[in-house]
């Protein structure tokens, strides 16, 4: 068997390992028969040309990881927080504030029916749904606006190899508005794979902040969702160091019009670690603007992919359209290969795109040397500068707050 062959293998193990009787039967018995057909990712498909995964072992594919049995440590960010172990829910969810409910995946009504008609697009979004042990489900209430920061964090952590199903889906109603904080902590050899869906009802409005602050020796493996639908907002910030290896596909549908979307990110490889991130922006229907602004750093040997595709469908006129990815380089080894697209089906858009590679400014570095500064606090400074723009943009405080010392720290 190839290398990609023995990994399919795994991936199917662990689906057929995880099934059992309960409420979501259907859901993982439907994504196991997908993930028979599906093949594995290599380097032979275009988004995955630049990003291999032979770092993945076959007991981060076949085994499922465990409860955990102690708390985390992480900073408090917001006013209602819900810690999520390695897949498995608390037995009982805190108060939330008014105009939000939660309820688990296993315990959610008929009546959230969306739940069993997700399709993930990714083979890995399928081995969400064939290993998931349970979901949270968040919905807020319409015209409600949630004046609380819902900070979730997913801890996932193990001495041994092993594969934890990380879900989060969000429904906003008409008119409603949400600060969401999807956060996910945790070490060791696991493989968090996250899959999250937000649908944005009418005129509802969302901040999102998705932090992926992981130790080194984890591997992160995420999938982003968002449905739009007429007049809604969403605001969305990824931050994120690198990893043993950390993909990220987010994939954006602006199905009504004046959906808009802002997104931003911000992305950090030092020493041997590698961060790629797929970002696919649908235009479906006419005058929705989107802008996304995403900044990159990599150092040593690091290793960063961005890719950013925006597609104007036929009907969606008046669109405006823009994406923008600088990046900088702190060594020579260094390397991060960007690749911006833009698929233009109506000629009545305005569309931008541009992307930038480039060492640290010299001239700046030696300006700073000649004042007493040393080399590595020099080039600290200069990489938080270059990437201080992005961060400043975020509204909530102590996130943005959190998010410049803790990204400091990788450089």
């Amino acid at each position: 068997m190839t290398p990609a062959e023995q990994l399919k293998d795994s991936v199917l193990t662990l689906a057929h390992a995880t099934q059992r009787d309960d409420t979501l039967t259907s859901l993982r018995r439907h994504a196991v028969e997908q993930l028979k057909v599906l093949p594995f990712p290599d380097k032979k498909q275009e988004a995955w040309k630049y990003t291999g995964l032979h770092a993945l072992t076959a007991g981060q594919l076949n085994q499922p990881a465990t409860m955990l049995q102690h708390s985390a440590q992480f900073p408090a960010l917001g006013d209602c927080v819900i810690v999520i172990g390695n897949g498995f829910l608390p037995a009982q969810l805190p108060d939330l504030p008014a105009g939000l409910s939660a309820t688990t995946f296993s315990s959610a009504t008929p009546s959230d029916k969306s739940i069993s008609d997700e399709h993930p697009d990714t083979l890995f979004g399928w081995l969400n749904n064939a290993s998931l042990n349970d979901g949270l489900l968040l919905k807020t209430e319409r015209n409600q606006k949630v004046a609380a920061v819902v900070h979730v964090v997913f801890f996932n952590h193990s001495d041994t190899p092993c594969h934890a199903a990380n879900r989060l889906q969000v429904e906003l109603a008409e008119g409603s508005e949400l600060t969401l904080i999807e956060h996910y902590i945790g070490s060791g050899p696991i493989l968090a794979n996250a899959l999250t869906r937000i649908q944005a009802g009418p005129n509802s409005r969302i901040t999102h902040y998705r932090l992926q602050s992981e130790a080194a020796d984890t591997l992160h493996i995420g999938n982003l969702q968002i449905d739009q639908q007429r007049d809604s907002y969403v605001d969305s910030s990824q931050l994120m160091r690198g990893n043993v290896l950390r993909r990220n596909d987010i994939h954006v549908r602006l199905l009504e019009s004046g959906a808009e979307l802002s997104m931003r990110g911000v992305f950090i490889a030092r020493d041997q670690s590698h961060i790629d991130n797929h970002i696919n922006v649908e235009h479906v229907a006419a005058h929705c603007p989107s802008n996304q602004i995403y900044k990159g750093i990599a150092g040593e040997k690091g290793r960063a992919v961005f890719n950013g595709r925006i597609h104007i469908h036929p009907y969606a006129k008046g669109s405006d359209a823009s994406l923008s990815n600088n990046n900088m380089l702190l060594s020579r080894d260094a390397e991060i290969d960007s690749k911006p697209e833009l698929e233009i089906y109506n000629d009545d858009v305005k569309c931008a795109h541009g992307t930038t590679v480039g060492q640290m400014d010299a001239a700046q570095l030696f300006y700073l040397r000649s004042r007493g500064i040393d080399e590595a606090k020099a080039k600290r400074m200069l990489g938080t500068g270059f990437v201080n723009e992005t961060l400043l943009a975020m509204h909530d405080d102590s996130v943005r707050d959190w998010a410049i010392d803790w990204l400091g720290e990788a450089l």
